[in-house]
């Protein structure tokens, strides 16, 4: 290997590292992260192992593999931001797998290319900084796609091994790894490439053994999740209004019917408002819930962008033509045949690649599609890495076949289009940064709420505080009548209190038992936060998981103590 390819990967790989290890104040941890971390913690603490993991956003049980890949992180260092910075690791791990699978099967110029535009992508940055099931997708579907290459185009049938256990592994973190598997399964009958079967069965085999507690669990509860999600393929029926992508009261995004867009977007920034919510632009935001909970200075992401995104859109056009591209390409290698299935494909590594990330892109979305199913953004990380080896591929043909002005122009173009995706990632840790987070799925940053944190666990052993019902959310303020308003309570998110019981090294001080907090995220509000000082809480008794506070005029009664961290704001209270 070249002396500049060398200093290319090492500077993809520090760039890569810069965007995921900076601004660690910002990371996100909500209650999918706190839940997760809990189970890796029981194990770490107390030996229990968890048959089951987090549950989806169908409402079917996840196996637990994202748990146990979670327990030798936490068994090191049970802070959460190591434990990103763990996941973070594994997300430049598939960074350095996708510059090999660039070199080696499409070219010197490919392999940077690729590897460069995974590393700067914002979504790719993104699902890489978080406890959470997708962000562990990369590594194995970059793993995945290395083992096809060398299976496929690299005459390896020993590689069946990986190309068989990481999809069904991808399954056993997100069920989008359904999607995943059967398109490596279609790609390995249709290329039909030699095949070690004994591997091929070891394969299978081990990752049936990594999932033998959640089918244990699945057998003590008669198969209940099998048969929710049986009932629920093709049966989706959610009423959301044309052009409607973020709920328009909390922000947090709604599933879509054209994925097609999912899979574009997910290449480098598109779909922000996925975890922006309402913060992202105003045609999101019909209520001006954003402006209204951050008063009138509070700018749109789209607003504050510094470079815009319109590079970025063309660089999704770019990889759509790159796309149709390819699959001509692989069309065209199509020849008649005699015996069943009456056509054959010819022979070549570039026509074989060209098939394998043509089908990579094109298959899952017909998965999707076929099983009529609605779809998150998250749900098409399975994708990578093939985006960027695609884009690398075109790149790499282009500087190949002209002349020296114009493949530096091409060069130039790609550079351009790198700095743009930084440059969105530095506006996104900015934006954050001045808000404490966004008001749709992202939330408040982990800073914030460490501090808040670190004040309940020094007032109240806040596991006995929850327990008692003594602790609860107040997100919501809903008019119950013309002349009347409600806050509606929750039970508290479980972030909070799981950090603030991280931090209860020694038992404290619990509250007088008459007393009762709320906590108020305010990037999860649809109210003005200040509203509170012009009230006093009458505290009802609970009623499950629910209970409704009236709000009074403060002078009715007396006043409540209020204490904020950037957006979370926590209110003491009397009964």
């Amino acid at each position: 290997m070249k002396l500049w390819e060398w200093l290319a990967l090492l500077a993809i790989l520090g760039i890569g590292a810069w965007l995921r290890f900076s601004r660690l104040d910002l990371l996100e941890f909500k209650s999918d992260e706190a839940v997760a971390s809990w189970l890796a913690l029981r194990f770490v603490k107390g030996g229990i192992l968890p048959l089951t993991g987090l549950m989806s956003s169908v409402g079917v049980t996840n196996p637990p593999l994202f748990i146990y890949l979670l327990i030798p992180m936490f068994a090191i260092n049970m802070n959460p931001v190591f434990v990103s910075c763990c996941i973070a690791v594994l997300g430049l791990g598939a960074v350095a797998a996708c510059w090999h699978i660039g070199r080696k099967y499409y070219g010197a110029v490919a392999g940077v290319v690729c590897a460069a535009m995974f590393a700067v992508s914002p979504w790719a940055v993104i699902y890489s900084r978080k406890i959470w099931a997708q962000d562990f997708v990369p590594l194995f579907s970059t793993g995945a796609m290395w083992a096809v290459h060398a299976l496929v185009v690299g005459k390896r049938p020993k590689a069946i091994f990986w190309a068989l256990f990481l999809p069904l592994c991808v399954i056993q973190i997100h069920f989008s790894g359904l999607a995943l598997t059967a398109t490596v399964v279609a790609i390995l009958l249709l290329l039909q490439p030699k095949i070690n079967w004994r591997f091929a069965a070891a394969g299978v085999m081990l990752a049936v053994l990594v999932a033998l507690p959640y089918l244990k669990f699945q057998i003590e509860n008669h198969w209940v999740d099998f048969h929710k999600a049986a009932a629920m393929a093709g049966r989706q029926n959610y009423h959301i209004p044309d052009g409607m992508t973020v709920h328009p009261d909390s922000g947090y995004a709604l599933p879509r019917r054209n994925c097609w867009v999912h899979a574009l977007s997910i290449l480098n920034a598109g779909q922000i408002e996925d975890v922006l919510g309402l913060s992202t632009r105003a045609n999101l935001d019909p209520n001006r819930v954003w402006p209204t909970t951050r008063g009138v200075t509070a700018r749109y992401f789209e607003d504050t962008l510094r470079l815009g995104n319109w590079v970025l859109v063309l660089e999704r056009i770019a990889f759509g033509i790159a796309l149709v591209w390819l699959a001509v390409c692989a069309v065209r290698s199509l020849r008649r045949s005699n015996s069943f299935p009456f056509v054959r494909i010819e022979d070549g590594q570039g026509v074989q690649t060209a098939w394998i990330l043509t089908l990579w892109i094109v298959l899952p979305l017909g998965v999707f599609v076929g099983a009529r199913l609605w779809t998150y953004l998250s749900y098409f990380i399975i994708l990578y890495p093939a985006h960027f080896l695609v884009l690398g591929a075109m790149t790499q043909t282009l500087a190949a076949n002209v002349k020296t002005a114009a493949r530096l122009a091409v060069y130039g173009t790609v550079t351009a289009v790198l700095v743009w995706n930084v440059a969105f990632v530095a506006d996104f840790y900015r934006f954050l940064d001045q808000y404490g987070g966004a008001h749709g799925t992202y939330g408040t940053v982990l800073a914030q709420k460490h501090d808040a944190a670190r004040f309940l666990a020094s007032r109240a052993d806040v596991q006995q505080l929850t327990s008692e019902g003594r602790l609860w959310q107040v997100d919501r303020l809903i008019q119950a009548t013309p002349t009347e308003r409600v806050l509606l309570t929750e039970r508290p998110q479980l972030d909070l209190p799981f950090l603030a019981m991280m931090k209860n090294k020694t038992r404290a001080a619990n509250l007088p038992t008459n007393t009762v907090i709320f906590v108020t995220d305010n990037n999860r509000t649809n109210f003005e936060p200040r509203q509170w000082a012009q009230y006093r809480v009458v505290v009802a008794e609970p009623h499950g998981d629910h209970m409704n506070l009236m709000l009074l005029p403060l002078n009715a009664v007396a006043g409540v103590t209020l204490t904020n961290f950037g957006p979370m704001w926590v209110f003491i209270a009397s009964r």
